[in-house]
């Protein structure tokens, strides 16, 4: 019994994937996720339009919770709030309304209030973002309310005309409607209802693609290893680059099938709207496919047996899930974390899909974010090449 725990141990210290996994995997993952599991946004990135920007803006950021919660910029020129969140130039919209703000000289009773000078737009697509401007205007509506009912009483104190207190009576009643019915001051576009599914399905879909491309590719490609099929193509006459491609094309055709059918499903089951241009859309999935299965088959050209290629792939797999924007918002990471996931594949083709499906934003806006995924399409799949050949000329895979 002794001697068969030491012959375990010693073959477990031989294994130094296994070593890793026990060992500094956790640590690691209890780092990094420790800093990354946070659905609370912290600043809300918005944007004040109208003629009366300036001012507006000014105002708001007299407020508590506005220096709390809202990060507020000016954009006088700007005149439609849907096209900057199409276009995500900003979280959250303030549009300006008709009752500009009320001069200095005008007395408190009957200033306007400020949710009558304002109607704030947001980006359903952004899911917590959006929340946290609801909470975040609503709570800045109520704080306005009490302000403008001290001033009421304290006028009524100092004996106001009887017009003026009425006048600002309305005005109060107003606004503490408003206060009452965030959806009177906060209008959430391309995703109403905040359904999480919405904001889910576009990134699952990538996710999909991503464990396709990743682990199913680099698991059967070991197993060819195995039973050396791939030593067979070394005598060949085939370049590395072709050999890679006849492997990997029934894996990229079957995982463009799966982005039909779970596309179709997602839009069919759950109601998620596809309101952008689909030859866009499958560009961006045939790009991020390059990116996943060159991963794939780097795996394993690094892997000697399947169990190797299963471990790899977890722990590649795994940061996108969790540090992708898929399922934390990457505006509440630590800044450390946060570029982790601006370097994960997976993060690029979420903004990407989620722009298309739900906010038919324009190619324009996406540039960044395909010429990303192209940049790492060429160099996983060029370093996936070399790592092939070199594969196929030394004998297989090297620990």
């Amino acid at each position: 019994m002794r001697a068969l725990v030491v012959k375990e141990f010693q073959e477990l210290v031989r294994d130094r994937r296994t070593l890793a996994m026990l060992l500094l995997l956790p640590l690691l993952l209890l780092v990094i996720f420790g800093y990354a599991a946070n659905f609370s946004v912290s600043k809300v990135s918005v944007t004040v339009i109208g003629r009366d920007a300036p001012t507006l803006a000014a105002d708001l950021a007299q407020y508590p919770v506005a220096g709390q919660s809202l990060d507020i910029s000016t954009d006088a020129d700007a005149t439609d709030p849907e096209q900057l969140l199409r276009e995500r130039r900003a979280d959250v919209v303030v549009q300006a309304t008709d009752t500009a703000a009320a001069p200095s000289t005008a007395a408190p009773a009957t200033a306007a209030p400020i949710s009558e000078r304002m109607h704030v737009y947001a980006d359903g697509s952004r899911l917590f973002s959006a929340q946290a401007a609801q909470r975040a205007f609503t709570t800045l509506v109520a704080q306005d309310t009490q302000q403008h009912l001290a001033q009421i009483q304290a006028a009524a104190a100092a004996g106001a005309p009887a017009g003026s207190s009425a006048q600002g009576s309305a005005a109060v009643g107003s606004a503490a409607q408003a206060a009452s019915n965030p959806g009177s001051v906060v209008t959430v576009l391309f995703n109403p209802d905040l359904k999480t599914s919405w904001v889910m399905v576009p990134g699952l879909i990538g996710l999909i693609l991503t464990f396709i491309g990743t682990v199913i590719t680099s698991i059967g490609l070991v197993r060819q290893r195995e039973t050396g099929t791939l030593e067979q193509l070394a005598v060949m006459p085939l370049r590395s680059s072709s050999i890679i491609l006849g492997k990997i094309i029934p894996y990229f055709l079957l995982a463009l099938f799966d982005l039909v059918l779970i596309t179709a499903v997602g839009v069919w089951l759950f109601g998620v709207p596809f309101r952008g241009s689909l030859l866009l859309f499958a560009a961006a999935a045939v790009i991020f496919l390059f990116v996943v299965l060159g991963f794939g088959v780097l795996i394993s050209t690094a892997s000697q047996t399947t169990g190797q290629a299963i471990q790899l792939a977890i722990m590649t797999v795994l940061p996108q899930v969790l540090l992708s924007g898929l399922i934390f918002p990457l505006d509440s990471m630590a800044a450390g974390v946060r570029w982790i996931g601006y370097c994960l594949p997976l993060t690029w083709f979420n903004q990407i899909a989620q722009g298309i499906m739900l906010r038919d934003a324009p190619a324009g806006s996406l540039v960044w974010p395909f010429v990303i995924l192209a940049a790492m399409a060429v160099v996983f799949f060029g370093i996936a090449t070399l790592r092939m050949r070199f594969s196929l000329t030394h004998g297989g895979a090297r620990a």
